[in-house]
């Protein structure tokens, strides 16, 4: 079965078949997609038999540049936006929850809950909490390297358990 999903995709695109910067670029483009990031990336460079090491090293490259780029914007966004602020006005339900999960686990607890609801996600709650660009930046990349080494030893432990 795996096998017939190899031949189908390869048979779509068939300049990844021998191809190794093609299959990685296509594995980078991947793990850029915020929510697909490394959960979809990695099982899909697996599937196509791309190699195992460079798949998962290029997912988190890819998935740390997209959420990098998140907290560069967002900062910017919200230094622009605190510059013309002068009053304090009632904050909306769902900062009040995010400050909730802010103020319970700081930011490395709501960077390691990034594997549960996105790593975009997890930056943006750590950022709006108030902390330091640099210290959300430094749980989100340990984050990104946990999430994809642990779905990549799992996804190489399963293959080579079937094999």
């Amino acid at each position: 079965m795996m096998q017939d999903i190899q031949e189908f995709y390869l048979n779509l695109m068939p300049a990844l078949e021998d191809n190794l910067f093609l299959q990685l670029l296509s594995i980078f483009v991947l793990s850029l997609i915020p929510f697909f990031e490394s959960y979809g990336a990695i099982p899909f460079g697996f599937l196509l038999g791309f190699p195992g090491i460079p798949v998962i090293l290029v997912a988190i490259l890819g998935n740390w540049v997209s959420v990098m780029a998140f907290i560069w914007v967002i900062n910017a966004l919200r230094s622009k936006l605190m510059k013309g602020k002068k009053k304090e006005k009632e904050p909306s339900k769902r900062m009040m929850k995010a400050k909730k999960y802010f103020e319970k686990y700081g930011v490395p607890g709501v960077s390691l809950a990034g594997l549960l609801w996105g790593f975009h996600i997890s930056a943006a709650i750590g950022l709006a909490g108030g902390a330091k660009k640099s210290y959300v930046s430094l749980w989100a990349t340990i984050a990104i390297i946990a999430q994809a080494l642990v779905i990549g030893i799992l996804i190489m432990s399963g293959i080579n358990l079937f094999s």
